[in-house]
């Protein structure tokens, strides 16, 4: 179902979305930062992923993304969800001629699906074969599973495309990754780097009206907040709504993308739940905006509606949450070590926008500064998030935490008449994002928050990128 006039319009009249769809605009590493950076991490990501051999290159690295926009082919056939094959082999001595996408662990060309030749060290390639809708691998699904990175069907490999594939790689999914690297047990939650979801909720509309997948202008996600954090985003950027004409108290939760319902809250609240239940990982929830029902028209708190959401938080996730009294750090810091949550079992941290409402509930962790360019231009949105990565730690900051917000925003009239859609917005930053985060935003960067995450690497750089920090700490501490 198409979106209906009257989103359209009540999305206009907030300005709220994502920017159209421009070129993609090539990132290149800036002269004065050194290649050895990107290299180290390229480096701990076969590290994490060859404790199973789902990745290998001697120099170099393929990743598997998948594109965000649809493929209109003609005759009325649109592809949807294509496979793309990624590359990065700066600086090596030899390039592979060829990359291919196979179904399994590549071991011999002739099992390729596609092969595509590589012209420059860096690029990638969009497939005509969809990642279709395959299930969560090692029992993930529909509920727990196996522990470690699991490897979904489509692979990555490269070589001279007629004997060996020297580098291979596959999309992952990423349940137990901080279980799984005990080395970042001493950083504190702000020294992490977390992968996040913008509008984490706006994954399918769940409706009366509606349970459309694929819009242009509302849905910012297509995985379930379960499946979101299988692959392993440890960070939720809600919105929550109140409608006070269900008669059942539970059901006037919702979360929105602005004034647009799109799914009701405590089904979510429960898969959250349900994964804190049957893991050791840490989960960061954000109620960062709150556009219908929690404020009177002077701009003055509904406190039963605020109270009425916190109560369904303790209520659903109370065992787990971890209350920023027993861990706050005070003003400035990065917050409590991830040692210290797990040693307590308090593995939730709920962060709320408002400060009238933190100040009379001190279990609530304050305001998540947002690094929002608020721009619907590519270059302005990187030029803002490489200044604003780097100065974000002040001494006054109330929060240990940040979220650089790595998706562009839609003019009024990009709205108004349709132009582009949020998937192909996705589309024109996600793989800068990820090559920022490989390089300017390395030292700096804690959580980085995007739409239709599969088309980025950022779960698998972030956590090299925290092993990484976690392990010079580790030397510090040794000195």
């Amino acid at each position: 179902m198409a979106v209906s006039w009257y989103a359209v319009i009540v999305l206009v009249a907030t300005a709220l979305g994502a920017s159209i769809g421009l070129k993609f605009i090539p990132y290149r590493v800036p002269s004065n930062e050194p290649v050895i950076k990107t290299s180290r991490i390229l480096r701990t990501l076969k590290q994490v992923s060859e404790k199973q051999v789902l990745e290998k290159s001697a120099c170099g690295r393929v990743w598997v993304t998948v594109h965000s926009p649809n493929i209109n082919q003609g005759d009325r056939v649109v592809l949807q969800d294509a496979i793309e094959l990624n590359w990065d082999f700066t600086n090596c001595d030899a390039v592979p001629k060829s990359i291919g996408l196979f179904d399994d662990r590549p071991g011999s060309w002739n099992n390729a699906l596609q092969v595509f030749s590589i012209d420059a060290d860096q690029g990638y390639v969009i497939t005509t074969i969809s990642l279709g809708e395959p299930a969560l691998p090692a029992g993930w699904d529909k509920g727990p599973g196996l522990k470690g990175p699991h490897c979904l069907w489509p692979w990555a490999g490269a070589g001279d495309g007629s004997a060996l594939i020297t580098s291979y790689n596959c999309l992952k999914i990423q349940p137990s990754w901080m279980e799984d690297n005990p080395e970042i047990n001493k950083l504190r939650i702000g020294e992490l780097a977390l992968a996040g979801t913008h509008n984490a909720g706006a994954w399918r509309f769940d409706t009366e009206i509606s349970t459309v997948s694929r819009d242009s202008f509302v849905l910012c996600q297509d995985r379930s907040i379960w499946a979101q954090l299988v692959h392993g985003i440890r960070y939720f950027d809600f919105r929550v709504a109140y409608y006070d004409f269900y008669p059942n108290e539970d059901d006037r939760y919702w979360l929105n993308h602005n004034l647009i319902r799109v799914r009701p809250l405590v089904p979510l609240l429960k898969e959250i739940r349900a994964f804190l239940d049957s893991t050791k990982e840490i989960v960061f929830l954000d109620a960062h905006h709150f556009p219908i029902g929690f404020y009177e028209p002077d701009g003055s708190p509904i406190r039963a509606v605020h109270q009425g959401l916190i109560q369904l938080v303790q209520r659903e996730l109370g065992p787990h949450v971890a209350f920023a009294r027993d861990f706050g750090t005070g003003a400035g810091t990065r917050g409590p070590t991830v040692q210290s949550l797990l040693d307590a079992d308090k593995r939730l941290l709920f962060s709320y926008v408002d400060n009238a409402i933190v100040s009379e509930n001190n279990w609530l962790w304050p305001i998540l500064p947002h690094l929002w360019a608020n721009t619907n231009n590519p270059t302005e949105l990187f030029t803002y998030l490489d200044q604003a990565i780097g100065a974000v730690h002040q001494s006054n900051a109330r929060s240990p935490m940040h979220s650089a917000m790595a998706q562009t925003t839609p003019t009024v009239l990009d709205i108004l008449f349709l132009r582009g859609s949020l998937r192909n917005n996705a589309d024109a930053v996600n793989r800068n994002v990820t090559q920022r985060l490989l390089t300017r935003w390395r030292q700096n960067a804690n959580i980085v928050s995007t739409d239709f995450f599969l088309a980025n690497d950022v779960v698998d750089v972030s956590i090299a990128i925290s092993l990484e920090r976690g392990r010079a700490t580790k030397q510090s501490s040794q000195l």
